[in-house]
């Protein structure tokens, strides 16, 4: 969907424009007037003639023309009035200051509701309500459609808010860091556009490069997903997300639920956009920073220059838990630092040049650096200069630095006082980002680099299985008719054999006679489980033994059981015991799917037993899963190296783990009356033949 009439207007009215100091009113007009909108402004309020020298038109209904963009700034009881006199006037685009409707609850929700009708009415597209704004600092267009108090620096980064007061202290920040603003979009309550609509401006948008967001709410996520995943590929999206509560998760009765957390379906979601996620705001502007001035690195071997050992030190450091490279200086750098730095100067990475150091000294070494074919960027620390010189002068003499072709990024952290001789402007002109500690620009970096991998990395591909989905609709009929949540054993068997996942072979029995004759069938040690619709966590009540390799074994434990059961459930729940063929060794992974309101199915890898237990060793994707998302999945784990073979050992079968993580998506994208999967322990080895699923529970969403 087109928005250039947003953004891009030839008029704007602006209704409920006021010539009363500080009233709402008045402060869009002014930013309209001074920030010197390049479009015919159009003032409506009925008790004023004139503002700042511009005629003010009595009613909509009186304008010259139908203006692109109505502006409404008027009381909530009057806002619906408003949109109805746009509507018939043939107004198609307005953005709704007003507060009053959805965010307040009661009379608001019916509000919102009847704006909503009202929009649909008479086909117009509306940003808001209860929202700040919008801004294009486009020099042609020079839109502020706002009341933010402060003015943004143009430049080459979109920032999309749902939050309005946000938006006003992110806009101060900004100026303090020397950020600059292409485009501005507070969403308000996003009763109509939402965020995949402005995206998709932005998109195309040429003036910006970088897109940042604040959500407290991702609507239509299929669509956010693809769009967001298209512009990852072009231009990096960096998001901070509000509301990172586990509190969904205190009802999961499975390893899944307990685990799969709305805010670990948002890292999964943003993960497979190629969304950059931060934690603060803080974060997001020094992001946002190293990737609108300066570009990528071609690698990660970073050279610091400094004055002072102590930053220098807190340099390295960061570096290095940041996935960075300290970079190794080539013997000629080396050298030549030493003919003009002092003798108690280190030439080794991190260069600390002493306290003495002026604005040539740090002119000579950021250039020899830049020319080493081992650095691949540069942290230049600032403390305190010398007082014959100053940051501003240190700044000035990089100017002539930034000329030529293959420039390496230069990033500044500058840790002195913030006064006119800080250069902080210079600095900015020299698209140099200025950080205040190293920590700040390593975390960036990183960011920066994870990014440029993310974009070069094959996309993948979703598989589709085969599978008659008619011979398992009985299932969930029957689980339905009867109300229960958990499906049985065998009911979970027809739809794992169905989906073709490996499983281990098992038959339900009723005497440790017939166990014995398993056993004896299969001349192999077998695994006793109790198979009971009241028994879902069957090892907690005793439930299961294993490696039984002989009559009396086996006795014995059937007989344990079936006491252990009779203590918790009565006989006629107790549909039997499961005799399962005990699996060779291997290593022990789970896989799951928990079913997110919001998201739908969220999918599970992770190491199994203790890993999963202790550690909570897992990773999320969303469904559908490709076969690129599964393998990540594997790889982000912590336990991966031992999936991988260690110390001599072989690896496990890999390729069966993201074969049956794609199927497992296919099956809760097939079935939504699934809520809960768990196929866990799946054991897996190096060979594929011993890949089985020896457990599974599958909870669906009974009907009320």
């Amino acid at each position: 969907m087109l928005l250039e009439r947003f953004f891009e207007p030839r008029s704007v009215a602006i209704i409920g424009a006021s010539r009363k100091e500080g009233s709402l009113g008045r402060v869009f007009f002014d930013s309209l007037y001074k920030f010197k909108y390049t479009g015919q402004i159009y003032p409506v309020n009925p008790q004023t003639a004139e503002i700042s020298g511009i005629k003010c038109y009595q009613a909509i209904e009186e304008l010259p023309e139908v203006p692109d963009v109505a502006v409404i700034a008027v009381r909530k009881e009057f806002a619906l009035e408003a949109v109805q006199s746009c509507g018939h006037f043939g107004i198609k685009n307005i953005i709704m200051i007003t507060a009053g409707f959805r965010e307040v609850g009661g009379e608001g929700k019916e509000r919102e509701k009847k704006l909503l009708k009202l929009i649909k009415k008479f086909k117009i597209r509306l940003i808001g309500p209860n929202c700040m704004g919008i801004i294009n600092t486009d020099p042609g267009i020079r839109l502020n459609a706002s009341f933010s108090p402060t003015e943004p620096y143009t430049g080459n980064v979109a920032f999309l808010s749902q939050s309005g007061a946000l938006g006003v202290a992110v806009l101060e920040m900004s100026k303090s860091l020397g950020l600059g603003f292409s485009i501005f979009i507070s969403t308000g309550n996003k009763a109509d556009l939402i965020d995949v609509d402005f995206l998709e401006y932005l998109s195309s948008h040429k003036n910006t490069d970088v897109i940042l967001l604040y959500q407290e709410s991702i609507e239509s996520v299929s669509e956010f997903r693809k769009i967001a995943t298209n512009i990852s590929r072009r231009k990096p999206i960096v998001a901070l997300k509000a509301g990172r509560s586990v509190s969904g998760a205190r009802a999961a009765s499975s390893h899944t639920g307990a685990l799969a957390s709305s805010d670990a379906a948002t890292d999964a979601l943003f993960s497979q956009c190629g969304i950059i996620r931060v934690e603060s705001f803080e974060d997001m502007f020094n992001t946002a920073l190293a990737f609108s001035k300066q570009p990528a690195p071609t690698g990660n071997r970073v050279a610091v220059i400094t004055n002072a050992g102590g930053p220098g030190i807190l340099a390295t450091d960061s570096i290095e838990r940041s996935n960075l490279q300290l970079a190794r200086l080539s013997e000629t750098t080396q050298k030549y630092l030493e003919s003009f730095l002092p003798a108690e100067a280190s030439v080794v990475n991190p260069v600390d040049m002493i306290a003495s150091a002026d604005e040539i000294t740090y002119q000579k070494t950021l250039k020899a650096v830049l020319k080493d074919t081992n650095v691949d960027a540069v942290f230049v620390i600032i403390v305190r200069p010398p007082k014959n010189t100053t940051p501003r002068m240190i700044a000035e003499g990089f100017k002539n630095l930034t000329k030529g072709k293959n420039i390496k990024p230069v990033y500044i952290i500058l840790m002195s006082q913030r006064d006119e001789n800080c250069g902080l402007d210079v600095f900015q002109q020299l698209n140099f980002p200025v950080y205040h500690y190293p920590e700040s620009v390593a975390k960036s970096v990183s960011r920066v680099l994870s990014y440029q991998s993310w974009r070069k990395r094959p996309q993948g591909k979703i598989a589709s299985f085969k599978v008659d989905r008619a011979a398992l609709l009985h299932i969930f009929e029957t689980a339905q008719a009867e109300k229960r949540e958990y499906l049985s054993s065998q009911e979970i068997n027809s739809i794992l054999v169905t989906y073709h996942f490996p499983i281990s072979s098992h038959k339900l029995v009723q005497s440790a006679k017939e166990a014995v004759e398993i056993f004896e069938r299969l001349k192999n040690p077998i695994v006793l489980k109790i198979e009971s619709d009241e028994i879902i966590h069957k090892s907690d009540i005793g439930g299961v033994q294993t490696n039984l390799n002989n009559e009396e074994k086996i006795s014995r434990a059937f007989e344990e059981i079936m006491e252990r059961a009779l203590k918790v459930t009565n006989a006629d729940k107790i549909a039997g015991i499961l005799v399962q063929e005990m699996v060779p060794e291997g290593r022990e992974v789970a896989l799951g799917m928990k079913r997110d309101p919001n998201y739908g199915p969220i999918i599970m890898f992770g190491m199994g037993g203790i890993f999963i237990e202790t550690f909570h060793d897992v990773c999320f994707r969303m469904a559908p899963v490709s076969n690129r998302d599964a393998l990540e999945m594997i790889e982000s784990v912590k336990g991966y190296s031992i999936l991988r073979g260690i110390r001599g050992e072989v690896g496990v079968h890999l390729e069966v783990i993201v074969e049956n993580i794609q199927r497992l998506s296919q099956l809760a994208l097939n079935w939504p009356e699934i809520e809960e999967i768990d196929l866990n322990p799946f054991i897996v080895a190096p060979h594929l033949k011993n890949c089985k699923i020896v457990d599974a529970r599958i909870r669906i969403n009974v009907k009320k």
